[in-house]
């Protein structure tokens, strides 16, 4: 479990946020500049929290009080940033064992079990954009994680690839934290939300308790209609006024 308390002056917004992590998915919801992908940074330890700290289980990562600081790279902290960051002449392979963190046998299990063990050998760059969404998902679980944070995971692909990679994403058995935009898309694979707005959490919970048609015209500023489904899940359907 991750546990947090700090505040991030940034030049567009200050971020303020406590609270926890645990196994499971949570979703940072809010408009653009609201604070969801610095939020994220200072999880994967991208960025400095100007105040408080951040504690893994029984290992401290961030305590500005005792100027404590463990960097990115001695996190067990899986990142995913946005865009299709691949290393485009390099092999699948290579791509996902690129850190030297993974052993072979952690590679093969990762190409079959997302589906790229027919790609192993082939250049990065050549994939289509939700192919190689998941070689850079891949690379993130190959640092051995203890976390796996998605910075707007499924930004530009299509629905197939967007629901094929949450999909993967919701059987793992790992703490992750995303930022997502799409909020059915959020509602059908995320188990607590944590909504932000102009760098503060306005509220947490599961996706019933946060997505109300009152807390989405306070966070976007949109009229809403907010449906459960049968099988409980949530349908938004946004307005025009």
């Amino acid at each position: 479990m991750i546990t947090f308390f700090f505040t991030v002056a940034r030049p567009s917004v200050t971020v303020k946020a406590d609270g926890e992590l645990s196994s499971g998915i949570t979703v940072l919801t809010g408009q653009s500049g609201s604070g969801k992908s610095t939020f994220i940074k200072c999880i994967a330890g991208l960025v400095k929290p100007t105040t408080g700290s951040i504690q893994c289980d029984e290992t401290t990562w961030v305590d500005r009080d005792k100027k404590l600081w463990v960097p990115a790279q001695e996190r067990q902290v899986g990142y995913m940033p946005q865009g299709n960051i691949v290393f485009p002449h390099l092999s699948v392979e290579h791509n996902i064992t690129y850190s030297k963190r993974g052993t072979p046998e952690m590679c093969d299990t990762l190409l079959q079990r997302l589906g790229l063990e027919k790609y192993r050998k082939t250049k990065a760059g050549s994939l289509s954009g939700g192919e190689q969404q998941r070689v850079i998902l891949a690379r993130a679980l190959a640092q051995r994680t203890e976390c796996l944070v998605l910075d707007e995971p499924t930004n530009h692909l299509d629905i197939k690839y967007q629901l094929e990679l949450m999909t993967i994403v919701k059987r793992l058995d790992a703490t992750v934290v995303s930022a997502i935009h799409d909020l059915n898309l959020a509602a059908i694979y995320c188990d607590r939300l944590i909504a932000l707005k102009d760098g503060s959490v306005v509220c947490t919970g599961t996706p019933q308790e946060v997505l109300t048609e009152d807390t989405i015209r306070h966070i976007y500023g949109v009229s809403a209609t907010v449906q459960t489904l049968p099988n409980g899940r949530l349908n938004i359907i946004y307005n025009m006024e």
